[in-house]
């Protein structure tokens, strides 16, 4: 999709583009619906007003990306931060997977949030599920 053409997640800011690493190989995939599977091994760890994330997305192995684009929400809802990964799903069981890793900051000098919900997004949704992870102090 080009740019110019893009659709950001509602009510978001774009955030970063981060580097991801390719991981293992899941062959035959495990993924079983057209749905993406939720970001996994999600950790976020407040430091000096700085909340480093780290997760792990399960991307069709057809694909080969070196970099996601990342998202956060505009608002704090009850102490917790949406974040989304964006990635150009193709709503489709992929026959197998591959394992990305990536990491990325966020500023949170009041330290308002107290948990991260990290999704796995596409400008088209067919059902997105978060995952839901605290913010160790």
């Amino acid at each position: 999709m080009s740019t110019l053409q893009r659709v950001l997640p509602p009510n978001t800011t774009f955030l970063t583009s981060v580097h991801v690493t390719k991981g293992a190989l899941i062959n035959p995939s495990t993924q079983k619906t057209i749905q993406p599977l939720p970001p996994a091994n999600v950790s976020a760890v407040l430091n000096h007003g700085i909340i480093t994330v780290t997760a792990t997305v399960y991307i069709d192995a057809a694909d080969n990306l070196n970099s996601l684009d990342i998202y956060t929400g505009n608002t704090i809802n009850n102490g917790q931060l949406d974040v989304y990964i964006d990635y150009n799903y193709q709503e489709e069981i992929p026959d197998s997977l591959y394992t990305y890793t990536l990491s990325f900051q966020i500023p949170d000098t009041q330290n308002n949030i107290q948990t991260i919900k990290a999704f796995l997004w596409d400008e088209d949704p067919i059902g997105s599920r978060g995952t839901v992870t605290p913010v160790e102090q």
